[in-house]
């Protein structure tokens, strides 16, 4: 049984609950109100007894003569005397849990029930929260988590009891596109993950691309949550948020079982209501604040932030945890080979080379890592491919072979670039002191 049809069943139970604060997370239990019941409808008389009844209002009783009709005898008691009936006060509407609370025990939850760090933790309950949202939002973030499998498998049995209409698969295709068509929330394991199915997911996310399938133009519909293996380099999803998980380690339970199993129960009957209560405003209300977040963490902010409502220190959390996770996926990126390449080329740049063999950036590029006691050799070919990957177009230069022209553009390319790869290059040494373009960098 999903679990949205256990909050149905549970919603449609009578199950009436008056709230109470319990301990320090200030969790209460949902009040859901049993729907009036329809009255049972009055059996119809059968068809003679109908229309004996009309020829007795007519001509009177069967066999006997008709007698006048007497007037009813007035009542004693009139219109003023009828004495005021006191109206019963009405009920108070029933408390509906707010972002920041949803926030807070869907963290409790995943910080004892799995291995995620307090920041995850935090960045995936947010995005718990916006599943609940799918056709408000023009993008549909994506979770990619990586780490140990059973950590990453463990994280998505949970999220399934928590977003709406989630379905688990194992593995993931094109191919698959017309049986998940309409699925509010896809949880996919997918271990191998490759360039082509990264390029797919890609595309979903934005629910302004379709993708054929099935010989029909076919969009998901709704946030993806996926487990992508143990390598945290694996390809990049357009519109995600990258979390990673580390060997299990033991950490003190602040929370007993008990209310633990009371908050999988009810967490998604709270998570309903409070979609119900607020579904308008997120498809109308967008956050003013200026997040200072990089333009491609932008759609992710926007859309994550449109699903809390009335919480702005929470969505200033939001922010910081982004810009936390941007600076961290840079960090990473310093130690790819790309990030390797743009500091050979940046190296050799700033000894005023008016141009580069693709050969003479393999020789400086296996000089630094030499230094550095690795035992990598780069050749000419695949500095090429790097280059071209990074976007640099190489042309031949003579009979000397390919490389880079040192113009002003390229030049300008080579230092945006090692920008969003960590920096690579750019630090002060004696050959970029007097470069302009490292001074604006830095």
């Amino acid at each position: 049984m999903s679990n949205d049809v256990e909050v149905n069943s549970l919603m449609s139970a009578g199950v009436c609950v008056q709230p109470s604060e319990l301990g320090d997370d200030g969790w209460f239990l949902p009040v859901v109100i049993e729907p009036p019941k329809p009255k049972p409808a009055k059996p119809k008389p059968p068809r003679e007894s109908v229309l004996a009844k009309l020829i007795e209002d007519v001509v009177g009783p069967l066999g006997d003569k008709p007698e006048q009709k007497k007037a009813p005898a007035p009542t004693e008691a009139t219109e003023d005397e009828v004495p005021d009936v006191p109206e019963e006060p009405p009920l108070p509407p029933p408390r509906i849990a707010t972002a920041t609370e949803l926030f807070r025990w869907i963290k409790i939850v995943l910080l004892e029930k799995t291995n995620l760090s307090e920041d995850a933790a935090e960045l995936v309950a947010i995005w718990v929260i916006s599943t609940r949202f799918p056709e408000a939002l023009s993008v549909h973030p994506c979770l990619v988590i990586t780490g140990p499998a059973s950590e990453g498998n463990r994280v998505l049995h949970l999220l399934k009891n928590f977003c709406r209409g989630a379905v688990l698969v194992a593995g993931f295709s094109r191919s698959h596109l017309s049986v998940i068509y309409g699925r509010l929330t896809l949880l996919i394991s997918e271990p191998n993950l490759d360039k082509k199915t990264a390029t797919l997911l890609s595309g979903l996310t934005d629910t302004n691309y379709l993708v054929l399938g099935a010989g029909r133009l076919r969009g998901l519909g709704g946030p993806i949550g996926i487990y992508a293996g143990e390598d945290p380099e694996t390809h990049d999803i357009l519109n995600s948020i990258h979390i990673h998980l580390t060997a299990a380690k033991a950490r003190p339970s602040t929370t007993s079982c008990k209310r633990l199993e009371e908050m999988i129960r009810w967490i998604p009957v709270h998570l309903t209501q409070y979609r119900d209560k607020n579904l308008n405003h997120v498809e109308r209300y967008t956050w003013n604040l200026t997040a200072d977040v990089p333009s491609e963490m932008a759609a992710v902010t926007k859309e994550l932030g449109r699903c809390i409502v009335e919480g702005v220190e929470l969505y200033r959390k939001l922010v910081d945890l982004l810009k936390i996770q941007h600076h961290e996926h840079i960090s990473d990126r310093s130690s790819t080979a790309e990030a390797a390449v743009l500091e050979a080329s940046l190296n050799l740049g700033h000894q005023g080379k008016e141009q580069m063999l693709v050969a003479e950036i393999a020789a400086e590029l296996n000089r630094i890592l030499k230094e550095r006691g690795e035992r990598l050799i780069y050749s000419a070919e695949k500095i090429g491919h790097q280059l071209k990957k990074l976007g640099l177009s190489t042309r031949r230069l003579g009979k000397a072979g390919k490389g880079l022209i040192m113009d002003k553009a390229t030049i300008a390319l080579l230092h945006e670039l090692a920008g969003t790869y960590g920096g690579a290059g750019l630090t002060p040494d004696d050959d970029n002191l007097h470069c302009p373009l490292c001074t604006e960098s830095k």
